[in-house]
C-alpha cells in the first residue's frame, strides 16, 4: 500500500502521529457516500473475521447489497464504491487467474478484495466507539493494580522456581510477557486516572437538579474513599515486589531471558513482530511509578483535588437549589390550600398579606384596613457646601538682608554684569557696538542672544529696565571666541533717556 510521505518535520509530535499513516481514513467521514463505503468496508472485515482475508468480487457484492437494501444497491453503484476505495488505498485487489476465462475475459467477478490494516483499524475503532455509546464501560484502577501484583508476585515465583541453567525459551517468553504485561497495565491506570480526573472535573462544569446532585455528593463521598484507600494500599504491595524483582541475585537471571528472547527474535523475525523491553530499564520505571513520591501518587493527589473541587461546587449549587425549592414548596401548598376551599371563600386575608406593600413593623404612623396613612414625603436635604481644601505652601527662603527680588530681576542683573566684564556697558553720551566686546568664551554667544531678544523684542521694554537701549545697524559683523564664530548684524547698544516725571497733582 502507498504511503503518504510525512511533510511536517519529523521532530513535531503531530507528524509523528501522522506518519506512515493513510490520512484517506478521513474520507470516509466526510465523504457523501460514508456509509455505503463504511458499509463495504464492514462487510470485508466481517469475512476477515471468518477467515476469509480476500473474499470474491461477487461474494461481496451479495453481502453488501443485502445491507443496502437489496436490489436499491446496483451493480455499478458497488463497482463505483470499491474504485473510489481502490484509489484511497484503504482496499487492495487481486486478480484470480484461475477464473479467467480468456486473454479477452474483462469480467469483474475474477478479482479479489483485501482489506488495508488501515481500514481495518479504523472500522475497529469506531466499533469500539459505539460499543462505549451503547454499553459503556470504564475501567476499574483497582482491578489493574491487584492483576499488577499478581503478575510481579507469579513472575518472582518462577525466578526462585527456575536456576540460570534451567531456563528454556518457554520460561524466558513467560517472564518478557509478564514485563510487557506490567509495562501495559501502568499505562492502563495511568490512562484511567487521567480520564477519571477528566470526568471528575466534567461534573463541576454542569447544571443538576437537586435530587441528582444529591445523589452525585454520596456516590462521590462514598466511591472516592474507598477508590483513593484501595490503590494507596495496593501501591504498598506492589513496591516491594519491584523490588525483589530488582535484587542483584536475579540479574543473571533476568540476562539468560533477554539472551533466549533476542535469539529467538533474530530467528523469526518475519513471522513475530516482537518487541522486547529491557529489563533494567522497565523496572526502573516501574519503581519510578510506584513509589511513595511517584507519578501513581501524584495521579491519586489530582483526582482528591478535582473530587473537592466538585464536592464544593455541588454542595454549593444544591443548597442554592433546595433555598428555591423550599419557597416554591410553600408557595405549591398555600395554592393547594386556596383550590381546595369552596368556590365562595375568597382567602381575603392572605391575599391582602400578600399583595401589600412592604413595610416597617415599627412604623408610627396610623394604618388600619379602611384608613391609609399618607405616603411618606420625600426628604429635603440640605445641599452641604464642600469646603475647598486649602494647601498651605511653606514659606520661601528668604536672606536675612536683601531685598526680594524676580527671577527676571536677576537675569537682569547678571547680563548687565556680563555687558559690565565685556567692555559693552556704554558711556552717558556715547553709544557702544556689539561687535566691540571682549569675548573670551562660547558662553558669550548665548548671552548675546539674550541681550538681542531683550533689547528688540517687545520694544526693548526688559532691557529698558536696566536703563540701556539697543538698535540694529545693517553692518555685517563677525565675532569669535574660544574658536566659534557668531555672525549677525551689528547692534548699537547706548543709554536709554529717562522717561518724563507726571507732574504732581495740584
Amino acid at each position: 500500500m502507498p504511503i503518504d510521505a510525512p511533510t511536517e518535520s519529523p521532530q513535531d509530535p503531530a507528524a509523528q502521529l501522522l506518519e506512515r499513516r493513510n490520512r484517506n481514513v478521513g474520507h470516509l467521514l466526510l465523504s457523501e457516500r460514508a456509509v455505503p463505503y463504511v458499509t463495504l468496508l464492514a462487510a470485508m472485515l466481517a469475512f476477515r473475521r471468518e477467515h476469509e482475508l480476500e473474499p470474491l468480487h461477487e461474494d461481496l457484492h451479495a453481502a453488501v447489497r443485502s445491507a443496502l437494501g437489496g436490489e436499491a444497491y446496483t451493480a455499478e453503484l458497488f463497482n463505483q464504491d470499491l474504485r473510489q476505495l481502490l484509489i484511497w488505498n484503504l482496499i487492495t485487489d487481486r486478480l484470480e487467474k484461475e477464473r479467467l476465462r480468456g486473454y479477452k475475459d474483462n469480467r469483474r467477478r475474477k478479482f479479489r478484495y483485501r482489506l488495508a490494516d488501515e481500514a481495518a483499524a479504523f472500522l475497529l475503532w469506531l466499533e469500539a466507539r459505539r460499543h462505549d455509546d451503547l454499553e459503556p464501560a470504564d475501567t476499574d484502577t483497582r482491578d489493574l493494580l491487584s492483576e499488577l501484583i499478581g503478575t510481579l508476585r507469579e513472575t518472582v515465583r518462577l525466578f526462585n522456581k527456575t536456576g540460570v541453567e534451567s531456563l528454556d525459551y518457554e520460561t524466558a517468553r513467560g517472564v518478557f510477557y509478564r514485563l510487557a504485561r506490567m509495562g501495559a497495565l501502568t499505562d492502563d491506570v495511568s490512562r484511567t486516572l487521567g480520564d477519571f480526573n477528566v470526568r471528575l472535573l466534567g461534573f463541576a462544569t454542569s447544571r443538576y437538579d437537586a435530587p441528582t446532585a444529591r445523589l452525585i455528593l454520596t456516590e462521590l463521598d462514598r466511591f472516592l474513599k474507598r477508590f483513593l484507600n484501595r490503590i494507596h494500599t495496593l501501591r504498598t504491595e506492589i513496591t516491594p515486589e519491584i523490588s525483589k524483582l530488582r535484587q542483584g541475585r536475579l540479574t543473571a537471571r533476568w540476562q539468560a531471558c533477554l539472551a533466549l528472547m533476542q535469539e529467538e527474535s533474530r530467528a523469526s523475525a518475519h513471522l513475530m513482530r516482537t518487541r522486547l523491553p529491557h529489563p533494567e530499564h522497565a523496572l526502573a520505571g516501574l519503581s519510578v511509578f510506584y513509589a511513595a513520591d511517584g507519578t501513581l501518587e501524584r495521579l491519586c493527589g489530582r483526582v482528591n483535588t478535582a473530587a473537592l473541587h466538585v464536592w464544593r461546587k455541588l454542595f454549593t449549587h444544591l443548597r442554592e437549589l433546595e433555598r428555591r425549592s423550599h419557597r416554591l414548596e410553600d408557595l405549591r401548598a398555600r395554592v393547594s390550600e386556596m383550590a381546595a376551599l369552596p368556590a365562595t371563600v375568597v382567602p381575603a386575608a392572605f391575599l391582602r398579606r400578600l399583595l401589600a406593600p412592604a413595610r416597617l413593623v415599627g412604623d408610627m404612623h396610623f394604618w388600619d384596613e379602611n384608613e391609609k396613612a399618607l405616603p411618606p414625603q420625600p426628604h429635603w436635604e440640605r445641599h452641604r457646601v464642600r469646603a475647598e481644601t486649602v494647601q498651605w505652601l511653606d514659606a520661601k527662603p528668604r536672606a536675612a538682608e536683601a531685598p526680594v527680588q524676580s527671577l527676571e530681576e536677576a537675569r537682569l542683573e547678571a547680563l548687565k554684569t556680563w555687558l559690565a566684564q565685556r567692555g559693552l556697558l556704554p558711556a552717558a553720551d556715547a553709544t557702544r557696538l556689539v561687535s566691540q566686546g571682549a569675548f573670551v568664551a562660547f558662553e558669550d554667544f548665548p548671552r548675546l542672544l539674550e541681550l538681542a531678544r531683550n533689547g528688540l523684542l517687545g520694544n526693548g521694554a526688559r532691557l529698558a529696565k536696566l536703563g540701556f537701549a539697543l538698535e540694529s545697524t545693517a553692518a555685517p559683523v563677525r565675532v569669535e571666541a574660544d574658536r566659534h564664530t557668531l555672525a549677525f548684524l551689528d547692534q548699537r547698544l547706548r543709554l536709554r533717556p529717562a522717561a518724563p516725571q507726571p507732574p504732581p497733582h495740584p
